[in-house]
C-alpha cells in the first residue's frame, strides 16, 4: 500500500528567518538526553504498528494503533524512537507514559485536514494535535521533541525581526486607543510589525487560515506530567492545561518561533493544583499565563511556578484576559524573564488582570530578575466584560462592572533596561443615572523592587488627564504615558511600597512614582 505523504496546506508559507527562534537555548540544563529507553511487556513501539522515520510521510495511523494497544492492555508505554516521525493529530489515554527518544520527534501534518475532529469548547471549536482528554495519570517525557510547524499556519509578517534596537522609547497616545497597532513609530506598532497572523491582521483583503488552537491539549484530566520533553514550533498555544488537576511540568522547554502570533507558552486554564518548575519558554506570546475561561465553569487554585525562564515578546508571566471564573493563591518565584537577542524587549515582566469579571486574589511573587523587559509590573482591573455577562450573575455579583484584584505581595525584584512605567490601576466610571462606580485593586505590597531605565531617546506626551482604561484590551501599551516615570498608581486601597530604588532614564523628568486615589 502506498504510503500517504505531507502535503502542506499553504505552500507559500513556512519560512524561517534569523530571529525566530532563539538560538543560544540552553537545552543540556533542562534536557536529559540519556533517560534509558523503557522496556517490557506494556511498551508499544510505534514501529511496531507501521511507523515509518521519513520526512513527510504520515505515520497517524500507526501511532494511533500503538495507542490502542497500550489503552487495551490497561497502561503502559507508547514509544517513538529511532527518528523522526511525521502525523496528524494523536490522543494519549489513561494510565500511558508516552516517551518521545532523545534522538526522536513527533512532527505535525502542515494541512488542518489532518488534525482530527473539533472538540466544542465553549461553543467553539477546537482543534489540537497532541490530546490528553477526560485521562488519568498520564506522562509526556523521554527527552525527544513534539513540533508543530507553526509557521506553516501563518501568513507572513510585514517586517522580518529586528536584531538591533529600536532607535525611540514611544507608545501611542491615549487618543489612539482605537489604532493602537496602527500607530508607526511607537513600540507596539514596531513588534507587531514583525508577528505573524493567521488573520487579516495587515487589512489586505485576505481570508483567515485553519490552525490548530493548541499544539498540546490536556482537558480534564487529572495526574498528569509533562517532564523532560521539548516542545518546539507551536502553531498556536503550546501546552493548554485546561480544567485539570494534579498537574506536574517540569524540565521542560518551549523553543518557538518568536513572531508565530499567539504562541503562548504554557496556559493554565480552570485547573488547580498545578506545579511549573524548571522550564525554558521561548515564544510568541504570553510566556506563562493564567486564565478561567467562561467555559470552564470552576474556580481554579492552588498554582506554582518556580525557576523558569521565559523569553517572548509579550508578557513572561500573566494572570488574566478570557478570564470570568475566580483565580486565587498562586505563588511566582526564582525566575527569570528576558530577551537577549531581538528587539524591542518583552511587552510586561509581570501581569495581573482582571476584566472579565474574575476575582484574583492572593498572589506572591518574589526573586524575579528581568533584563530588557520594558514594563516591568502591569496590574489592571477593568470592565471590558468579554462575556457579556449581564449586570448581575447567579451568584448575586455584578460581574458587568468589573471583578476584583486583591492582596498581592510582590517583592524582591530586579530589573534592567526596562523602557516604560509599571503601571497600577483600578478603575471610576458612573452610572446612565450618574450613580459613581469605584472599584479599586485592593492590598498590594511591592517591597525590594529595583529597576533601572535604558538610556534611551523617549517621546513622551503625557495627556492632562489618564483616561480611564475600562473596556479595553489590558495592556501596559494601551494606557499611553502617564505623569511618572517608574510607578503610576490610580484608584488603590491599601498600596504599600518599601525599598523601592528606582533609575529613570536621564532625559525623563517626569516623578519617579505617582499616586492617583490611592488610600
Amino acid at each position: 500500500m502506498n504510503a500517504q505523504y505531507d502535503v502542506p496546506m499553504y505552500p507559500q508559507l513556512g519560512h524561517v528567518y534569523p530571529g525566530d527562534y532563539y538560538e543560544a537555548l540552553p537545552f543540556d540544563d533542562y534536557i536529559d538526553r540519556a533517560q534509558p529507553l523503557p522496556s517490557g511487556e506494556n511498551v508499544f513501539d510505534i514501529r511496531d504498528f507501521g511507523a515509518v522515520p521519513e520526512k513527510e510521510r504520515l505515520n497517524t495511523e500507526a501511532f494511533r494503533a500503538a495507542a490502542r494497544a497500550c489503552e487495551q492492555a490497561g497502561g503502559g508505554t507508547i514509544l517513538v524512537a529511532g527518528g523522526s516521525y511525521w502525523m496528524g493529530a494523536v490522543h494519549v489515554p489513561s494510565n500511558t507514559t508516552l516517551f518521545i527518544a532523545a534522538d526522536s520527534e513527533i512532527v505535525a501534518s502542515r494541512n488542518m485536514a489532518h488534525m482530527g475532529e473539533a472538540v466544542d469548547l465553549g461553543g467553539q471549536p477546537a482543534y489540537a494535535f497532541v490530546h490528553i482528554a477526560n485521562a488519568e495519570n498520564v506522562v509526556v517525557t523521554g527527552g525527544g521533541r513534539i513540533s508543530g510547524n507553526g509557521e506553516w499556519y501563518v501568513y507572513e509578517p510585514r517586517e522580518k525581526p529586528s536584531l538591533t534596537p529600536f532607535p525611540i522609547t514611544a507608545l501611542p497616545r491615549t487618543d489612539q486607543a482605537a489604532i493602537i497597532n496602527d500607530v508607526p513609530g511607537t513600540l507596539r506598532y514596531f513588534y507587531r510589525r514583525r508577528i505573524r497572523y493567521a488573520e487579516d491582521h495587515y487589512y489586505e483583503g485576505l481570508p483567515p487560515l485553519s490552525r490548530p488552537n493548541f499544539m498540546v491539549w490536556a482537558r480534564e484530566s487529572h495526574g498528569v506530567r509533562f517532564e523532560n520533553i521539548v516542545l518546539h514550533a507551536s502553531m498556536c498555544w503550546t501546552l493548554n492545561l485546561d480544567r485539570c488537576e494534579d498537574v506536574t511540568v517540569r524540565n521542560l522547554v518551549i523553543d518557538d518561533n518568536r513572531h508565530v502570533a499567539n504562541t503562548d507558552g504554557i496556559d493554565v486554564t480552570g485547573s488547580s493544583r498545578v506545579s511549573i518548575e524548571h522550564c525554558f519558554i521561548s515564544c510568541a506570546d504570553d510566556g506563562i499565563v493564567l486564565k478561567n475561561p467562561q467555559h470552564t465553569g470552576c474556580a481554579m487554585s492552588d498554582v506554582s511556578v518556580k525557576d523558569c525562564t521565559v523569553v517572548t515578546v509579550m508578557s513572561a508571566f500573566k494572570i488574566g484576559t478570557e478570564t470570568g471564573h475566580d483565580i486565587a493563591d498562586v505563588r511566582v518565584e526564582d525566575c527569570r524573564f528576558c530577551m537577549p537577542d531581538i528587539y524591542p524587549g518583552s511587552v510586561t515582566g509581570i501581569s495581573l488582570e482582571s476584566c472579565d469579571g474574575t476575582h484574583l486574589r492572593n498572589v506572591v511573587i518574589r526573586n524575579i530578575e528581568m533584563e530588557r523587559v520594558n514594563c516591568p509590573l502591569y496590574i489592571c482591573l477593568n470592565m471590558r466584560n468579554r462575556y457579556h455577562d449581564p449586570y448581575t450573575d447567579e451568584t448575586g455579583r455584578n460581574r458587568f462592572w468589573g471583578g476584583a484584584i486583591e492582596n498581592i505581595v510582590i517583592e524582591n525584584v530586579r530589573a534592567v533596561n526596562a523602557e516604560t512605567p509599571s503601571i497600577l490601576t483600578g478603575f471610576q466610571t458612573a452610572r446612565i443615572d450618574g450613580t459613581p462606580v469605584r472599584r479599586a485593586v485592593r492590598n498590594v505590597h511591592l517591597r525590594d523592587f529595583h529597576v533601572k531605565y535604558r538610556e534611551n531617546p523617549a517621546y513622551v506626551n503625557v495627556p492632562e488627564v489618564t483616561p480611564e482604561h475600562l473596556f479595553g484590551y489590558p495592556e501596559s501599551n494601551a494606557h499611553g504615558d502617564v505623569d511618572a516615570s517608574g510607578i503610576w498608581a490610580r484608584h488603590i486601597d491599601g498600596l504599600a511600597l518599601e525599598e523601592i530604588d528606582i533609575t529613570p532614564c536621564a532625559a525623563d523628568n517626569r516623578e519617579i512614582i505617582r499616586l492617583h486615589d490611592v488610600r
